[in-house]
């Protein structure tokens, strides 16, 4: 690995990291790249797991297992909830161990792609939608000719796309470069993940299972990436690819087609029919939560204002 440096700012790039006090951990994670499972994994070793609070959270979350991304959920602790002070000493005390996860670029802009733009699951910023409509042949999706579209659009003008964290360089989620990680897993890799899980368990004095949530579609690359769409994903992640030495990719059809059939296709209209209604209803719920809840986040953030009033764009002043 290349030698870190660090910069003033980097507690402020890593502000959505997750900490685990009793194990002293800090996970860093990167969307599509075994984050869910690992959220999981770490709130149940640290023990702030809480079941409960995910059959009573309001968010317009598809699955059950959605909801570890929700801190009420995962009770873990957030890195910019943290004293700059001890935010630095997560970042460089050899106590602590410091961990985050790699997938190859390809297989991580398709995991991207099915589940932003074909999947359309709650949070997808409109643009994204605008930029890649479906190709249809006689009224149903062909996937490969959709994703082929994503992955020009997506060349074209990465900045838009990162509006979404799911499209962002994976470099730009870690900034390696400027901290020691002890365990970058490559969740590719057969047992990778399986390993890390011993090394937490050992930390926590735990027997935790890992639990493999979002399993996708079952679409295989193989059958949706032809050269040139690998050519400009490649490209577009040239810095995922120069800084985790990622192997090239092999793919070399000329071209791709996969076409839902009828089933497929009806089941993926009444799933983005139910997330949109699933958005309606989690909005409707917002608005009723109460005026207490609104009270007390506006005197946290007021709170905040008046003992870091440098700090008009924290992101602590959002959560109301």
């Amino acid at each position: 690995m290349n030698r870190v440096t660090p910069q003033d700012h980097l507690p402020e790039l890593l502000n959505y990291a997750l900490v685990a006090p009793r194990i002293k951990v800090l996970y860093v994670p990167t969307t599509k790249v075994a984050c869910s499972s690992l959220k999981l994994l770490v709130s149940q070793i640290e023990g702030t797991y809480n079941a409960t609070a995910a059959e009573e959270i309001i968010t317009p979350n598809i699955s059950q297992e959605q909801t570890i991304h929700n801190y009420r959920v995962h009770g873990l602790t957030r890195f910019f909830e943290l004293p700059r002070k001890e935010q630095w000493n997560i970042l460089t005390s050899p106590d602590w161990l410091r961990i985050a996860a790699l997938r190859d670029p390809l297989r991580r802009a398709y995991s991207s792609f099915e589940n932003r733009v074909l999947l359309r699951a709650p949070g997808t910023p409109q643009v994204i939608f605008d930029r890649c409509p479906d190709v249809l042949v006689d009224g149903r999706i062909d996937v490969a000719a959709t994703f082929a579209n994503f992955a020009q659009q997506l060349h074209a003008d990465l900045p838009s796309f990162m509006a979404d964290d799911h499209f962002r360089p994976q470099f730009n989620s870690l900034y390696c470069d400027q901290y020691e990680l002890h365990h970058l897993v490559r969740v590719d890799q057969p047992g990778a993940l399986q390993d890390l899980a011993l090394v937490l368990n050992a930390r926590g004095g735990t027997n935790v299972t890992l639990a493999r949530l979002n399993s996708g579609l079952g679409i295989s690359p193989a059958q949706i990436y032809t050269k040139h769409t690998a050519d400009l994903v490649a490209e577009t992640y040239a810095e995922d690819y120069r800084w985790f030495d990622f192997a090239p990719h092999t793919f070399t059809a000329a071209s791709s087609s996969l076409v839902l059939d009828p089933l497929q296709q009806a089941l993926i209209t009444n799933l983005r029919e139910t997330t949109e209604r699933l958005k309606i209803v989690s909005r409707s719920a917002f608005h009723r939560v109460g005026f207490r809840y609104g009270l007390k986040q506006m005197r946290k953030s007021l709170w905040i204002r008046i003992t870091n009033p440098r700090g008009k764009g924290d992101t602590r002043l959002l959560q109301w």
